[in-house]
């Protein structure tokens, strides 16, 4: 069980350090640093394996979760986390797997636009590029948000217990 809590632990971390790395510091940094379609490529190139750290650690959390917390034992604040952990898989899963292929391929449809210097095509596809764009923003940080909450309740239980780590997650 110390090992499975440890695992567990390892893995939110990891997880919500990631998000936050990502999204807080990141994506802002290189934003202003590069000319946008460099910024897009780079993200673009980055994007696969951000999500892949989503699924891959995600399922982990509630695998890990189910294991250390069996339902027959669940108590309000049970319901809460694997809610928490639950939302933050399925946002993460329709970001990778849903609206993140969109806005990839919008951010090429209005290069190439661009490119032909279409300009009604390119303001149509950057309305629609703006859009996909805001649904995957909103995506990623009710994943931070969800992740948050998790965070909160390891946390209190950390303050409540004798601060051994078998207690953190129990």
């Amino acid at each position: 069980m110390a090992f499975l809590r440890f695992v567990h632990l390892f893995v939110f971390v990891f997880w919500y350090g990631t998000l936050l790395y990502f999204t807080l510091v990141q994506a802002p940094v290189l934003f202003k640093a590069l000319p946008r379609e460099t910024f897009g490529l780079v993200q673009s190139k980055l994007f696969p394996s951000y999500y892949l750290i989503s699924y891959v650690c995600g399922t982990l959390l509630v695998v890990t979760y189910h294991l250390l917390h069996p339902l027959r034992n669940y108590a309000a604040q049970d319901c809460v986390r694997i809610t928490a952990l639950c939302l933050m898989l399925l946002f993460s899963l329709a970001q990778g797997l849903w609206i993140g292929p969109q806005v990839g391929r919008l951010r090429l449809e209005r290069q190439a636009a661009g490119e032909s210097r279409d300009t009604a095509k390119v303001e149509a596809l950057s309305r629609e590029f703006g859009k996909a764009h805001g649904i995957s923003s909103l995506l990623n940080l009710l994943v931070i948000i969800c992740g948050t909450v998790y965070f909160f309740y390891l946390a209190r239980d950390l303050s409540h217990s004798s601060l051994a780590v078998k207690d953190l997650l129990g």
